[in-house]
């Protein structure tokens, strides 16, 4: 915590920010280790650091954030914020425009708080995930893969989509994670063919396809994993399909390097499957950053403007999506390294 500190207040000072008040709760838990719903931290560069939390959490801030001072509120969260940077002294103070509501800057700033709107310099180091983060999202990875691994037995003819979603689910849980990344995804048939099909009451039919979007967490840290199998012998066309995208999908990765910009990644699994005439059956970005949100920067799309960087960790996910037919879409974890890429995930891609 103290290293991801002093680099938030290096990129402070770089943008000439005195002091900024941290809201979104993965930015309080990334810089604390506070995983409270109700907390906020203002830092300044001048050394001063708050955590503001109410009575609720205040022993399970001191387990979390030791070492960290606290101000616990006595009346509401946006009076405790005014009382704390009074008491740092503190004159212009710096949000993050993306996760602080209008509403509750109008209320901040009736309290006499001058502030002013700054893009979210917590989530630009989040990118970029330090040697923690990573053992967390491989433990994440494995978890959602040996469930997925117990799940294959289950697949097969007269089996729904529903009762396929919550024995993956019990089976994630049952590997050590609290929660789930998000809402499994388990799309057969012609349902492949929306890429974030509800589980439906639909049964597994000899012959289909099903596409399987799941994730697991650990700590805190997630995995977000897409595998599409055909259900008895897959059809010349099913192979067609799913043998492009997993080519899109390896053209992807293997351009993956730092100073690659995330469009480039992009770019390499759109064109593969334009080439290939499937180009407006592919309507989606090609992958996300994950970590402590299941989607975060950086984006990997064709409007992207980052480049990757050593350390971060996204998604490559093409899909190709047929109204009426069905669809495929393939989905692993790659970490940036020194000199290249990582594949995170290890389950067979095949159908």
């Amino acid at each position: 915590m103290t290293t991801r500190i002093a680099m938030l207040r290096t990129l402070m000072r770089e943008r000439d920010i005195n002091a900024l008040l941290v809201t979104q709760r993965e930015n309080v838990r990334y810089l604390t280790g506070f995983t409270g719903s109700a907390g906020s931290v203002i830092i300044a560069t001048s050394g001063r650091f708050v955590l503001v939390t109410d009575f609720r959490y205040q022993e399970q801030a001191k387990a979390e954030s030791p070492g960290t001072k606290l101000l616990i509120q006595k009346k509401d969260h946006f009076s405790a914020i005014r009382t704390a940077a009074e008491q740092m002294g503190i004159g212009n103070l710096w949000f993050d425009e993306s996760s602080l509501t209008l509403d509750r800057v109008k209320t901040l700033r009736k309290l006499k708080l001058k502030l002013r709107g700054t893009k979210d310099l917590t989530a630009e180091l989040r990118q970029r995930k330090d040697t923690v983060e990573r053992a967390l999202i491989r433990k994440a990875v494995r978890r959602a893969e040996q469930a997925f691994r117990e799940l294959t037995p289950h697949i097969r003819p007269g089996a729904t989509e529903r009762e396929l979603g919550l024995r993956l689910e019990m089976l994630i849980r049952e590997q050590g994670s609290r929660r789930l990344a998000f809402d499994i995804i388990v799309a057969s048939g012609r349902n492949g063919a929306m890429p974030h099909a509800s589980v439906s009451s639909r049964r597994i039919r000899t012959s289909d396809l099903v596409t399987f979007d799941f994730g697991a967490e650990a700590d805190g840290y997630y995995s977000d994993i897409t595998r599409t199998i055909s259900v008895g012998r897959p059809t010349a066309r099913q192979r067609e399909v799913h043998g492009l995208v997993l080519r899109a999908q390896q053209n992807a990765i293997y351009a993956a390097a730092p100073g690659i910009a995330c469009a480039e990644i992009d770019r390499a699994a759109r064109s593969t499957i334009e080439k290939a005439g499937y180009g407006k059956q592919f309507g989606h970005a090609t992958g996300h950053g994950v970590g402590l949100m299941v989607h975060e920067a950086p984006t990997v799309a064709a409007i992207s403007k980052a480049d990757l960087k050593e350390g971060m960790v996204f998604t490559v996910e093409p899909g190709v999506y047929i109204p009426g037919w069905g669809g495929v879409r393939i989905e692993d974890m790659v970490l940036v390294t020194q000199d290249g890429h990582r594949v995170l995930t290890s389950l067979p891609r095949d159908l």
